[in-house]
């Protein structure tokens, strides 16, 4: 009977702990980030997920940002149904199912065209970052600001390498959302 109440009350511990809520590492805050502007090279991996009104796409998701590159590799459970998008200033080229494809031309609409969800993917390589896209005006708000009509919000921050980096993000407009979840950032 001991026995039994003991593991009992181990596993009521357990489960609390589980459903505890995440205490934050640091909130968001827009001043003093202008040294992550200089940064030609990152990296992360995490979960994404992306609604609107008639789609929603979740997998895992690596970042791979350069110069003149970005690399996105989006996987289903296991790293099924993976898909790479490789964006560069002149084209997007984007390969599933063992086909692959470039397209020329502004680099959201193509994204849109392909996935049938807008994703603002220029302006995102800044926002993951906790930056604002430097070539538009934009509001701040608390936890964020509004940028192209695109609500951004920092629901948990993380330091790395010296750099308090985004953890949890969420971007909406209207219908749309999106959901990030940092896992690990290389920088």
């Amino acid at each position: 009977m001991i026995k039994r109440s003991f593991y009992v009350i181990v596993m009521l511990q357990l489960v609390s702990c589980a459903n505890m809520q995440e205490k934050p590492v640091s909130a968001f805050d827009l001043s003093a980030r202008e040294n992550l502007y200089s940064k030609t090279e990152w990296s992360f991996t995490g979960r994404i997920a992306i609604v609107d009104i008639d789609n929603s796409i979740s997998a895992d998701i690596t970042w791979k940002h350069t110069q003149k590159k970005e690399k996105i590799i989006l996987s289903g459970l296991f790293g099924m149904g993976k898909t790479r998008i490789t964006l560069t200033p002149v084209q997007t080229e984007i390969e599933s199912e063992g086909k692959r494809a470039i397209y020329y031309g502004d680099v959201n609409s193509v994204i849109y065209s392909r996935l049938g969800i807008q994703v603002p993917v220029t302006a995102l390589k800044f926002w993951v970052l906790g930056l604002v896209d430097p070539g538009a005006t934009y509001l701040k708000k608390e936890a964020g600001f509004e940028q192209y009509g695109w609500k951004i919000t920092y629901l948990q921050m993380q330091f790395n390498a010296g750099y308090e980096l985004p953890r949890k993000i969420r971007v909406e407009q209207g219908g749309a959302k999106i959901k990030l979840i940092v896992s690990q950032w290389g920088i």
